[in-house]
Formats: C-alpha cells, sequence, structure tokens
C-alpha cells in the first residue's frame, strides 16, 4: 500500500494527537534524563567523566571538597585511609544542583582503601538517589572496585545499581574505546 505524504501527515497528525490526549501510546520512548557526577583527586576519574560526557552530551557535574588534600599521594594517603575507615564526612565546597529531575546517574570516584571515596561518600549521604539508576564508574590503583560499589548499595539502598565501569587509573586517559562499549551495552 501506498501513502500520499498527504495522507502520511494527516495520519501523523491524527496519532499526535491520540498521544496527547491519552489514547495511544507513543511510539518514541521518554528520553532518558541523566547527569554525570564524579569526585577526582587526582584526574583519573575525571578523564572517565569528561569521556562519559562528551560521548552522550550529558552535564558533567565534579564534587570539591572544602579543604583538599594533599597533592602528593604518599602525604593524603593515610588521611584517606583513616576518613574511609571510620565512614567519616568531608565538607563539600559547593552543593550540586538538585538532581530531583534526573532518572539516572552516572557516579564516578576513585576507590579508596577498600571503598569509596570520602567526598563521593559524603554526597551520597547527602543526596538522595531513590528511584534512580545509578552508573558507577571507579578508577583505582590496583585493586578491584568491589568495596567502592559494596559502599554504594549501602548509601543508596533505594537506587537501581546498573552495569559498573572500572578501569585502573593509570589507564584512564585511554579508555575512551573502553568508556564507548559499556556506553554501548547500557544503552547509552
Amino acid at each position: 500500500m501506498t501513502l500520499s505524504r498527504r495522507t502520511f501527515l494527516q495520519g501523523a497528525a491524527a496519532c499526535g494527537a491520540a498521544a496527547t490526549l491519552g489514547l495511544g501510546k507513543s511510539i518514541a520512548a521518554e528520553p532518558k534524563k541523566a547527569v554525570v557526577v564524579f569526585y577526582s583527586r587526582s584526574g583519573n576519574t575525571e578523564a572517565l567523566a569528561r569521556m562519559i560526557g562528551a560521548r552522550t552530551g550529558l552535564q558533567v557535574l565534579r564534587i570539591d571538597v572544602k579543604e583538599p588534600y594533599a597533592a602528593e599521594y604518599s602525604d593524603m594517603t593515610y588521611v584517606a585511609r583513616d576518613e574511609v575507615q571510620r565512614k567519616a564526612r568531608r565538607e563539600l565546597k559547593t552543593p550540586l544542583p538538585d538532581l530531583t529531575s534526573f532518572d539516572t546517574v552516572f557516579l564516578g570516584s576513585p576507590y579508596w582503601w577498600g571503598s569509596l571515596s570520602v567526598p563521593m561518600a559524603t554526597f551520597l549521604m547527602d543526596e538522595n538517589l531513590a528511584g534512580k539508576t545509578v552508573y558507577p564508574f571507579i578508577t583505582s590503583g590496583s585493586s578491584s572496585p568491589q568495596g567502592a560499589l559494596d559502599r554504594i548499595r549501602e548509601l543508596c539502598p533505594q537506587a537501581k545499581i546498573g552495569a559498573h565501569f572500572y578501569v585502573p587509573g593509570a589507564e584512564a586517559a585511554d579508555a575512551d574505546n573502553d568508556v564507548a562499549a559499556w556506553l554501548k551495552k547500557i544503552g547509552f
């Protein structure tokens, strides 16, 4: 059957009106409202966040702390270990915008001493991600991301935790193809 342009456009307009009136189902799915939120001390996690933002066009939001950690890893690592073990909080520099309108959050953090970085944990203690889908992306010097994923689940008990992305920190800057494959796998 061949439709004229006019018949096709009239039919499309009728479908649009039916959808507006709630009489039909929309053919196209609602676009996902997603955002990228990350903390990065050394720049490795930030590199991944920027890749995700560039590939998806999503807004990228950085978490910063009011009192920064020492720049040298050896000077900050024992402070970070103590904070992680105590499940401490670290005051955030500026609050992030309200995330209630987003249904998906890409959440990036380095892996610290068997857990999530303290700044990201602080953010999750303050931000309710209930009902949202969370896609973690984690960097680490040498460890598996399991402890960070466990902490995310602990702090976001009512969120759906989707497939995570992990890369050793030293490989983050060159992970663009792996990030692209992960995004495709999860439907972004």
